[in-house]
């Protein structure tokens, strides 16, 4: 079945990316004029929103939302599973009345088009040179300060047996406890199967319904660093319990 579907897997497939980067295209300048001044960034991050809309609909992508939780007001320390590319454009109209930036690879830096985002607003980490990640990471703090909400997906990539989770990093965490705001984790169910990441032209890529759980924030107030580990832990299995209820059959065969 999957040799008889992969014409139309590739089609889908070249359909989505002619679509993201057409529209980007079209919208670029006026993302380029917006962002020569920060005061602009909250009109950036508006049409970002309304971006990542016409993107999804044009691609027959549909968002059903579970939201666990009325506090919806940041900021927050924001963390989600990390399943496929199509989270980033879907996480705006999950969260479109929360102001967010996204902390990511700097390899995102290399990408045409998206990459004016990480050179401006949106916040690239260079794990490996030290200065530049605490450059990022005060700059995150800082932005927190002002109102904004950080996105961080803490496995730090893609598992390749998604929906199975990696171990999460501690760096969402420590931020969290440091500045005393709360962790919002975000349960992303069902991306990996609407649009894989490998093989680039012939990955799992499907339109359908992608279903996400907001559940209540975790509050940091008067945690520690010692609290770090217990926090992580807290969150990792918030967001999993949802996928291993879902797909307990596949996670436990896997």
């Amino acid at each position: 079945m999957r040799i008889l579907l992969l014409p139309l897997v590739i089609l889908y497939r070249l359909h989505f990316a002619t679509v993201f980067f057409l529209v980007l295209t079209v919208l670029y300048p006026v993302f380029w004029l917006l962002l020569l001044r920060e005061k602009n960034y909250l009109r950036v991050w508006r049409l970002k929103v309304i971006t990542s809309r016409i993107i999804l609909f044009l691609d027959f992508i549909y968002l059903k939302r579970e939201i666990r939780t009325k506090k919806l007001k940041g900021p927050f320390v924001i963390c989600a599973n990390h399943t496929s590319y199509l989270d980033i454009i879907l996480f705006y109209p999950i969260l479109p009345k929360t102001r967010f930036l996204f902390m990511g690879k700097s390899e995102l830096l290399r990408w045409p088009i998206i990459n004016i985002f990480f050179k401006k607003i949106d916040i690239a980490v260079s794990r490996e040179k030290r200065h530049s990640a605490f450059r990022s990471i005060t700059r995150a703090k800082k932005e927190i300060g002002n109102g904004w909400s950080i996105v961080i997906y803490p496995e730090g990539g893609i598992p390749v047996d998604a929906p199975r989770m990696q171990h999460f990093k501690n760096g969402a965490f420590k931020m969290a406890i440091d500045l005393q705001v709360p962790v919002l984790p975000i349960t992303i169910l069902d991306n990996w199967k609407l649009f894989g990441t490998d093989p680039v032209l012939t990955g799992r890529a499907r339109p359908g319904m992608a279903k996400v759980i907001i559940h209540e924030p975790i509050e940091t107030k008067g945690l520690q660093k010692k609290d770090l580990v217990s926090l992580r832990t807290r969150v990792f299995d918030v967001i999993n319990n949802p996928l291993k209820e879902r797909y307990k059959s596949l996670l436990e065969n896997s």
